[in-house]
């Protein structure tokens, strides 16, 4: 099919205005590739003709949100027509009393969070670029935040879904309601497959009331072993904080600056959130001020309000790479909790070595480390091939100690240079045959998903 008969297909079902062909889809680039046609639909009826299209021709499809996980993954084998969730912008149902929300796919979660909040309640994910992030790029990557250490991740709060599959067909699984019947929970096989099973258009969530006061603690410490110990002390204590986060000296400092703090040089901070009744708040962040102190802080700061959310927001946009104009990658480690501070130490050590600059943001009382490694500032930059090596030495190490390394972003030729995923295990085949059974014709997302699926 040529790209002006596909245009015209498209224009058929969605409109000529919600249609880019060829050279408007630039903007739309995977990795360096761009699609053939960008469409837009409004509907589940039209996103369902447009994959029935694309089933018949075989054009491989990339689902579109907001694009800020768009550089998750493997490079796609082919990029034809990229199916954007702009117009599935809206909350179809909230159920107060019952503490549920129902999303269409493309929102944003910051108006999600805005609609709720003016009704004293909120959906508790916080990933990376939340500002930015839409439903469904936050469900299909996985992505949470710092507050699933209280609240749970994406999975834990998703209780119903509608997706759209390769063929065109719309299924819905869970329910609308937290009480569910039992069998399989079928809505949960979508969460963090990239894309490749379908394209979520509607999600249904557990919310909850917002906290009538919430406040964050930033204790500064010397090194990192007092910030690790404080952190095995407060989960060990008798308080609930909603998000613990741990950032190594040069995060702490960039951090600090955006958010109009001053931290002492070399020093790492932890970030210890509560909320809850202002009494309840107050006392337990007494206890995490004086846990800090007992494993040597040397003082902090007490946050609220706009400075808070200053605070929030300096993390979750933080890409020191793409502000200083300096190309790197992004890598996120899953390791037990006791292993953060070394995981954190070992990205150092070998970015280091060969010439990298690494800055670690954690998700300290979930074993979440976030690494962003860039070039030094005024230096050349690493090649593509000792980037490489330098990735694959950091996950070997972390793989010995029972974790997990992701390269979440990097340019294509680093992609190309390396597995982004690293080992799956005994766990392919199974996802191949899921694959197989859900999308035949790898239409969706393919190449760009473990494995190559």
């Amino acid at each position: 099919m040529t790209p002006d008969l596909l245009a015209a297909r498209l224009a058929g079902i969605v409109g000529q205005e919600h249609v880019l062909a060829q050279e408007r889809c630039a903007q739309y680039a995977v990795d360096g590739k761009a699609p053939t046609a960008a469409v837009f639909p409004a509907t589940v009826e039209e996103i369902s003709k447009v994959m029935r299209l694309a089933s018949s021709e075989r054009l491989s499809v990339v689902p579109w949100g907001s694009g800020t996980k768009i550089s998750f993954g493997g490079i796609p084998e082919r990029v034809d027509l990229l199916v954007g969730l702009a117009r599935f912008n809206r909350v179809i149902e909230h159920e107060p009393a019952d503490l549920t929300v129902t999303i269409q796919g493309g929102a944003l979660l910051r108006e999600v969070q805005a609609y709720l909040g003016q009704r004293g309640q909120f959906l508790p994910l916080d990933p990376p670029l939340a500002a930015r992030a839409t439903i469904g790029g936050i469900l299909a990557t996985n992505a949470s935040g710092p507050r699933r250490l209280l609240y749970g991740a994406a999975r834990d709060l998703l209780i119903g879904l509608r997706v759209v599959h390769a063929d065109g067909t719309a299924t819905r699984g869970g329910a609308k309601v937290v009480k569910n019947v039992s069998g399989y929970d079928m809505p949960k096989l979508y969460i963090g497959s990239l894309g490749t099973l379908g394209i979520i258009v509607e999600a249904t969530f557990r919310i909850y009331p917002l906290p009538a006061v919430e406040r964050t603690w930033v204790a500064s410490f010397p090194d990192g072993e007092g910030a690790s110990s404080a952190v095995a002390e407060m989960l060990a204590a008798p308080i609930v904080p909603s998000s613990l986060e741990l950032l190594s000296s040069p995060a702490a400092q960039s951090v600090a600056r955006l958010a109009g703090l001053s931290l002492p040089q070399g020093h790492v901070a932890l970030a210890s959130s509560v909320g809850s009744v202002a009494e309840a708040v107050d006392a337990q962040l007494g206890q995490i001020k004086r846990i800090s102190e007992r494993n040597g802080a040397g003082g902090g700061f007490l946050l609220e309000g706009d400075a808070q959310e200053r605070f929030r927001t300096a993390i979750s946009e933080f890409m020191p790479g793409e502000r200083n104009g300096r190309v790197g990658a992004v890598l996120k480690a899953s390791v037990v909790i006791s292993k953060v501070l070394e995981a954190v130490r070992r990205g150092e050590e070998i970015a280091r070595a060969v010439g990298l600059q690494s800055f670690a943001i954690c998700e300290a009382g979930s074993g979440i480390v976030r690494l962003h490694w860039t070039n030094n500032a005024g230096e050349p930059g690493v090649a593509v091939e000792v980037m490489a090596k330098a990735i694959e030495a950091l996950r070997d190490s972390i793989v010995r100690e029972g974790g997990n390394l992701v390269v979440m972003s990097a340019p294509p030729a680093l992609k190309a240079a390396v597995d982004v995923w690293g080992p799956v295990g005994k766990a392919l085949p199974l996802m191949q045959e899921l694959k197989q059974q859900f999308d035949p014709h790898r239409i969706l997302n393919p190449g760009r998903f473990v494995g190559g699926i």
